[in-house]
């Protein structure tokens, strides 16, 4: 008999780099962060050594809430906005030529090259009270409308950003469904919304969900620099996100205990609302694999 061999794991070399880059870049100053929230603020010293549980506390405020609140908010509005524009597009260049996917895809991920803060001065010139739209609107006859400095502009800033991160997602998974299924489908009888609802939406839901916690997280994630500057120079002062308040606590007021219980509260709160959403979409592909 030949004696065995002991395999050595591969995965354990494959993944070795990224669990070092993952420990000392992440977790430690994920770590060190947490550590920052559970100590008083110190105007002298940064954080006085006493234990407390006061910047948590603070949270349940009205001010707060309200904060969390319109974060949360406008990251599902983004995220549906994202869906309803970037769903027809990824379709497309999924079914397009390669040399008309290699151009829109071109022309798709460029804005990612330039600065966050370009595009924003570019929406502000768009949406300024003497912008683009409103002398449109002016030459239509009609009135101008506000909307910079509005729930709306963030809106529209931030869904600028993150389409990308949305149509890559579901171009994936309707690349992988054959054309023929379609015409199969269409063969039996069924319109082009039938079709649609009962082969391409189900067999594109991994990517579907993939770009609707990827652009969420991104959108209502302090440590964005994309989610931070948009509503900094297109929202309105006195409607502020949590970001914005992070922003202020860590370089206005010093005060980087409650900067810290802020950023960890909006972090463990987004992957809890990840977890959630992964748990119901699972257990609804459950349901409908047992009818």
């Amino acid at each position: 008999m030949r004696p065995t061999t002991r395999t050595r794991p591969i995965w354990a070399f494959l993944t070795g780099p990224y669990a070092v880059f993952l420990v000392f870049l992440l977790l430690v100053p994920f770590a060190n962060v947490a550590m920052y929230s559970i100590h008083p603020y110190s105007p002298t010293k940064v954080f006085l050594p006493e234990l407390t549980l006061d910047n948590y506390r603070k949270i349940f405020d009205l001010y707060y809430l309200r904060l969390f609140g319109r974060t949360l908010r406008l990251g599902v509005i983004t995220t549906a906005v994202c869906v309803v524009l970037g769903y027809p597009l990824a379709y497309f260049l999924a079914r397009a030529l390669p040399r008309v996917q290699a151009l829109c895809l071109f022309l798709l991920i460029m804005p990612l090259m330039v600065s966050a803060v370009i595009r924003v001065f570019g929406w502000i010139v768009i949406l300024g009270r003497k912008g683009l739209v409103n002398q449109a609107l002016v030459a239509l006859g009609l009135e101008p409308v506000k909307l910079l400095y509005s729930e709306t502009a963030v809106v529209i800033g931030l869904v600028n950003v993150f389409v990308p991160f949305m149509v890559l997602p579901i171009m994936a998974s309707i690349e992988r469904i054959p054309p023929s299924l379609e015409e199969a489908a269409q063969n039996l009888g069924a319109n082009w919304h039938q079709m649609f609802r009962r082969t391409i939406l189900p067999l594109s839901l991994p990517g579907l969900i993939s770009g609707c916690l990827l652009v969420y997280s991104l959108s209502i994630s302090s440590l964005s620099i994309s989610a931070f500057v948009t509503p900094a120079l297109m929202g309105n002062a006195r409607e502020r996100m949590v970001g914005q308040q992070i922003y202020d606590e860590v370089l206005v007021s010093f005060n980087w205990p409650s900067a810290s219980s802020l950023a960890l509260t909006l972090v463990l709160l987004t992957v809890g609302l990840m977890f959630c959403a992964l748990f119901a979409t699972r257990h609804a592909s459950r349901q409908e694999r047992a009818r």
